[in-house]
């Protein structure tokens, strides 16, 4: 059981609920023309028992909890809550951060758990209880500081601070546990002449303005901020248009007509794509950086989306301490030290195949996803979750990780959307009592769990059936999941006319430098019906970040998993279900549950979107669209019903793109003359235009008018 502990706020709002928000922070947000003030009340925190064997003895731990807050975590040292959220500060300034803290709260003889960071999600690693008893033994207060903030960086092109604010300190030596329960944190806004830098990096004709922005992760999340606090010295206003591709494939020269394939779809998608060979590029790790940062910095520049079309034999890619990434690829620049990290620019992706015939089958399976999703209205509300109860020794009946934990939480909201989640589960412990949180497992949990080669036949019934989405919380290897155990082989038994996208949240499954044989990830994106795209790790990968991130992969589709607060608190989907920005969003998440250091670093760098970072994923079923087109009077008249919001007509002729345009209304009427079409010499019966219209959440829909 926990136990709430308060810590005496001053301040709450009248309509504030004790027994409905309990310990959830209240934050409030001022914007002044020079200057930014953050009000954090936290009414209090939980206590819960977690005792721990060390050295033939019984501690009496305590684990210390904010609802909606992060922690502050390292290897051995007490875990405390730290709430984290990004603030917005326009381009074309500097700042100053100062913060005042309310009095402080005493609370004595507590035994705080330390943090487990050495935990990975290797295939059946247990590991070692992490106590660092120097820690233990100090009488300071940890941590040392109160508020602790990050460098800028651009995230889905805001410039943000990543601000911590850690009400709790501990002093383990004296077991005193002190907290504030009101501070303020000002950012004190500077200006400054415009740089080049900011310039290319936040345009002031912001490309996303119409893009929601991350709402659950940014405390002022509203765009145009230097409209409303003008401290940059930039002249205007500025007329300016959009240039490039918004994506860009690199392909390995042999793969180059499945590249063309992929690139002639998402253009007729309406998503301004361009081909380029890894030999333009160039084909060294620095080269690459260079090409793709070149094309993302240049002024206006629309590029959003890199895809590296190719194996790593092909195409290279970076090694930094034993680890394998294309992560630097796809940012502004490379980490500066251990615990750098550096949130992505564009959104990227590697399809690593080695073979043409490979490569044109997966991109098929991609056009296939996006262009004829299925008809079947079950296929939308179905999910399977697969998670492991790990009790290690001394088996006590609570698990040591937080595997199924974190999988029902993200079925409970997802239950609660209306979806149909089935439970795979399995468990070291027959008789398993507690999550690792100490709460009890409820009654139909324990009921759900099943033999493991019970829980290995469901996994390949649900994806030979079809799943909107199959997630994974456990141990893993390049050749799959350990627990329920799914692997290449059992991939073998699987046919589907449907496809089922997948979170391997673990260890490994996504090492695609694991020649000469392919991973689990590269299997699960060539099986047919299976998932033409998927996330996975490179590289061992941390539990307790693993259970974040795969909290952000669906928050960014479905909000509302990751825990929300009175206050200024919004939450926006990710804009148009793109594998790659949800990708994005759960790393950029990690900074905010944990961090800045070497774990999240670490993690920013091993995940990777195995296939297309562009692939729109369905969140429910998608609407169809009656498309008509006819010519007369020498106009191309062209009917759409219903009108999508952000839907774009493109027109072909003789395979080539003529015209590309936003849809605003239902008839749109262009004059033939307009599209400048190239005489042919083709008999009159076979001139055909193309009209393809293609909306988020809709059905692409095209039909053919006779010249």
């Amino acid at each position: 059981m926990s136990e709430f502990l308060s810590l005496s706020p001053a301040g709450l709002p009248v309509e504030f609920d004790l027994k409905l928000y309990s310990e959830k922070p209240v934050v409030s947000v001022e914007e002044r023309e020079d200057h930014i003030e953050i009000n954090y009340i936290f009414p209090g925190f939980t206590v819960g028992d977690n005792e721990q064997q060390m050295d033939d003895q019984t501690l009496p731990f305590k684990e210390i909890g904010i609802s909606g807050a992060g922690f502050v975590s390292e290897s051995g040292k007490p875990l405390l809550p730290s709430f984290g959220r990004f603030v917005q500060i326009p381009p074309g300034c500097d700042y100053e951060i100062s913060s005042r803290k309310s009095k402080p709260v005493k609370f004595d003889d507590i035994l705080i758990t330390p943090a487990q960071e050495q935990a990975t999600d290797k295939a059946d690693e247990m590991g070692e209880f992490e106590y660092d008893t120097e820690t233990y033994g100090k009488d300071t207060l940890y941590p040392a500081d109160v508020v602790q903030v990050g460098e800028p960086q651009n995230l889905d092109d805001y410039k943000v601070l990543a601000i911590h604010v850690r009400p709790l300190q501990y002093s383990a030596g004296k077991r005193q546990l002190v907290g504030y329960s009101n501070i303020k944190v000002t950012i004190k806004l500077i200006a400054k002449e415009a740089d080049k830098e900011d310039m290319e990096e936040f345009p002031l004709m912001d490309l996303a303005v119409n893009r929601e922005g991350y709402g659950n992760l940014v405390l002022n999340p509203r765009r145009r901020i230097a409209e409303r606090m003008p401290v940059n010295r930039i002249p205007g206003p500025i007329v300016i248009r959009s240039r490039g591709p918004e994506f860009l494939i690199i392909y390995d020269d042999k793969l180059k007509s499945a590249a063309e394939l992929l690139a002639d779809w998402k253009n007729r998608k309406g998503l301004i794509t361009e081909t380029v060979s890894i030999a333009t590029a160039g084909n060294s790790v620095d080269k690459i950086k260079k090409y793709i940062r070149n094309r993302r910095k240049f002024f206006m520049s629309r590029l959003r989306y890199v895809l590296l079309f190719g194996d790593v034999a092909a195409i290279a890619s970076e090694e930094r301490e034993g680890t394998t990434t294309d992560h630097y690829y796809f940012t502004k620049k490379d980490a500066a030290n251990a615990s750098d990290c550096v949130l992505p620019w564009v959104s990227g992706g590697r399809i690593p195949v080695d073979s043409l015939d490979d490569a044109k089958a997966v991109v098929q399976q991609i056009i296939d996803y996006e262009r004829t999703p299925p008809c079947d209205p079950d296929y939308y509300q179905r999910m399977t979750f697969a998670a492991y109860f790990q009790d290690d020794w001394p088996q006590d009946g609570r698990a040591n990780r937080a595997y199924m934990k974190t999988m029902e939480g993200i079925r409970n909201h997802m239950i609660s959307l209306g979806f149909s989640v089935e439970r795979v589960y399995v468990s070291n412990n027959p008789n398993p009592q507690k999550h690792k949180d100490g709460t009890a497992v409820p009654t139909e949990v324990r009921n759900a769990i099943v033999e493991s080669d019970d829980a290995t036949d469901m996994l390949i019934s649900a994806t030979s059936e079809g799943q909107l989405v199959v997630g994974h919380r456990d141990h893993g290897n390049e050749t799959g999941w350990s627990h329920p155990s799914f692997t290449k082989d059992h991939l073998e038994s699987i046919s589907s006319r449907y496809p089922s996208i997948f979170y391997s949240i673990n260890c490994l499954t996504g090492r695609f430098d694991h020649n000469p044989s392919d991973s689990f990830a590269e299997d699960i994106m060539e099986l047919k019906g299976g998932a033409p795209s998927l996330v996975a790790a490179t590289e061992l990968s941390g539990t307790w970040r693993n259970d974040s991130l795969m909290k952000g992969l669906f928050d960014a589709m479905w909000p509302g998993i990751i825990a929300g607060f009175p206050g200024t608190n919004a939450s926006y989907a990710i804009k148009h279900n793109r594998l790659g920005d949800i990708l994005n969003y759960a790393k950029s998440y990690l900074l905010v549950a944990h961090g800045t250091d070497a774990g999240v670093k670490n993690h920013f760098e091993i995940y990777h979107v195995v296939g297309d970072p562009t692939l729109q994923l369905w969140a429910e079923e998608p609407v169809p669209i009656r498309l008509s087109a006819s010519i007369r009077h020498n106009n191309l008249n062209i009917r759409i019903s219903p009108t999508p919001a952000e839907a774009v007509v493109t027109i072909w002729y003789q395979g080539k793109l003529v015209k590309r345009a936003s849809v605003s209304s239902r008839r749109i009427s262009i004059p033939v003359s307009d599209l400048r079409l190239t005489p042919s010499r083709l008999p009159t019966f076979r001139r055909f235009l193309y009209v393809c219209v293609s909306a988020p959440g809709y059905r692409y829909s095209q039909t053919r008018v006779k010249l």
